[in-house]
């Protein structure tokens, strides 16, 4: 059995576990303190994964949009590297460790391996163009711009839902449901894994009630999916040309 690993960050003992695969490369899991790193990422980027996982959670919490949080994680983590590396060397180790990411895109569609239990499908209710109600509240949906590395993020505190601009409008209010669940869910300490699972059956009982059938529901979630995987590699292309920066500082809070 190996041996445990562990992180101590910003006063503060995290267990490491890289016992299995991770889609997302890493994942952070309060309930049980534990940092989740894929098992075949080289060792030398674990400590800078899981600070950044870490710090991650703690700014998404606060309610700011994923993008913002994982901006501001990638400069803790820039930061880690450079204090352990030196500046030359930590920069380049976060630029290797991106690269590694962007191979491995983290959102997966729900598959049905086996019936699953049926759920209430939500509620949602459109009001007007970009503005969605759900769960008695009203968010704001921005689709007026091309999003960095994914096709929704949400500003939760001022309720506004960043949808990519090539998205359709059709599927706004399913993904408008997943990414609500989902930020629930992660601020209740669950992993990406769990959040990603919950919120995308949430959006495959919206869709199954919409559209008539769970066939018709999952081509509108492979759909978004779809347009997803062109972004990532979008992103991929453009590291590859040296273009792409690993931190992006235009992103909404």
């Amino acid at each position: 059995m190996p041996e445990e690993k562990t992180i101590e960050f910003e006063g503060k003992k995290y267990k490491i576990d890289i016992s299995r695969k991770v889609s997302t490369t890493g994942d952070f899991d309060e309930t049980v303190n534990t940092v989740f790193i894929d098992k075949d990422v080289p060792e030398k980027f674990h400590e800078g994964i899981a600070v950044h996982e870490i710090y991650e959670r703690q700014v998404l919490k606060k309610g700011h949009s994923y993008q913002y949080s994982h901006n501001e994680a990638q400069k803790r983590e820039l930061a880690f590297y450079k204090k352990k590396y030196g500046d030359k060397d930590g920069e380049k180790m976060l630029y290797e460790e991106e690269d590694l990411v962007l191979a491995t895109p983290g959102r997966k569609p729900p598959v049905r391996k086996k019936p699953i239990e049926p759920i209430p499908a939500p509620k949602i209710q459109t009001i007007v163009l970009k503005a969605v109600i759900y769960e008695g509240k009203t968010y704001i949906i921005d689709s007026s711009n091309s999003l960095i590395g994914d096709i929704v993020d949400f500003y939760e505190r001022k309720r506004i839902i960043y949808i990519d601009k090539d998205v359709p409008d059709w599927l706004f209010e399913g993904m408008a449901i997943y990414t609500i669940e989902e930020r629930k869910m992660l601020k209740q300490g669950s992993s990406y894994a769990a959040a990603n699972d919950f919120a995308s059956k949430k959006e495959l009982a919206y869709f199954e009630e919409k559209l008539g059938s769970s066939e018709a529901a999952q081509k509108a979630i492979n759909e978004g999916l779809t347009i997803q995987s062109q972004k990532f590699a979008q992103d991929r292309k453009e590291l590859k040309d040296g273009e792409r920066k690993v931190i992006n500082e235009n992103v909404p809070k």
